[in-house]
């Protein structure tokens, strides 16, 4: 489980640090963010990888049904988000990959145990398919049926109350098929392209977010914006993505247009991250 464990910390200072990530914290500048930069992500991914480990190896020692690991690693998840305030003086830096990452090494975990002795590969479909089970019915356990006093609202939780807007929680509920539809062929595709890391992970950036439902944007601005984001997306995945020089140069523009505006496409970097776990755990 150390391997798992190891693997999710890769994946998230993979996505802390390429660069020209359009409005994200990067090893070049903080983008749209004036709180962190890229040394307040290295102490909040150093503080989250005890967590990751603890929740593969949760996952790994599970027997009952996959609807119940979810309860079971929530004071892990608890415990982490603590230590990364303490981390980061306060500074919400990886709350939300917090989440999916620890779902991700449990499930990823439970799978390796089943198929332990056995000549099965571990797939993303099989670990997202355990995702999909353990993670069923949370929206309408955690944004549906909650009666919250507005004051005490996450912003996932506020956004699903206004808009409907579902976020991560139903990205998980789903099976992440952002990052199975969307995320993984753009990873591979890029990968065979033998590109560097930096290309691959922008490449995979901009495909993810032409699709993902992404909560720190609307939270930000609200949900045309959103639009607005995918419709950026789009139109550099259609000059190459950063497979090409033309797309190259759309992804540096867009990183000091929304460093200008203020937009950051974290929900969308926090499934990048997942990406390349997935793509690691793997073997591709």
């Amino acid at each position: 489980m150390r391997y798992i464990g190891s693997k999710a910390v890769e994946a998230m200072l993979m996505e802390a640090v390429c660069a020209p990530a359009p409005g994200l914290v990067d090893r070049y500048n903080s983008g749209a963010h004036t709180d962190m930069d890229i040394f307040t992500f290295m102490r909040s991914t150093a503080a989250l990888g005890p967590a990751m480990y603890s929740c593969a190896a949760c996952g790994y020692m599970h027997e009952d049904s996959p609807s119940t690991l979810l309860r079971r690693i929530r004071p892990i998840g608890r415990q982490a988000e603590t230590d990364m305030f303490v981390a980061t003086d306060g500074v919400n830096t990886q709350k939300g990959l917090l989440f999916v990452m620890g779902i991700l090494c449990a499930a990823t975990g439970a799978v390796y145990h089943q198929v332990h002795g056995y000549e099965e590969a571990i797939t993303a479909k099989k670990i997202l398919a355990y995702v999909k089970e353990m993670c069923r019915n949370l929206v309408a356990e955690e944004l549906e049926a909650m009666q919250i006093d507005e004051g005490a609202m996450t912003a996932g939780q506020r956004l699903f109350k206004q808009y409907g807007i579902r976020g991560i929680r139903g990205e998980v509920e789903d099976g992440l098929p952002a990052v199975l539809y969307t995320g993984l062929p753009a990873y591979k595709a890029a990968k065979k392209a033998a590109v560097n890391d930096d290309v691959v992970l922008l490449h995979t950036l901009l495909a993810l977010m032409t699709v993902t439902e992404d909560t720190t944007i609307v939270h930000r601005h609200n949900p045309q914006q959103l639009r607005d984001v995918q419709a950026d997306a789009r139109h550099i995945m259609a000059l190459g993505g950063a497979l090409t020089d033309e797309g190259l140069q759309a992804i540096a523009d867009l990183d000091a247009k929304y460093s200008r505006r203020r937009i950051s496409p974290g929900g969308s970097a926090d499934l990048l991250a997942v990406t390349h776990f997935l793509y690691e755990v793997t073997a591709g």
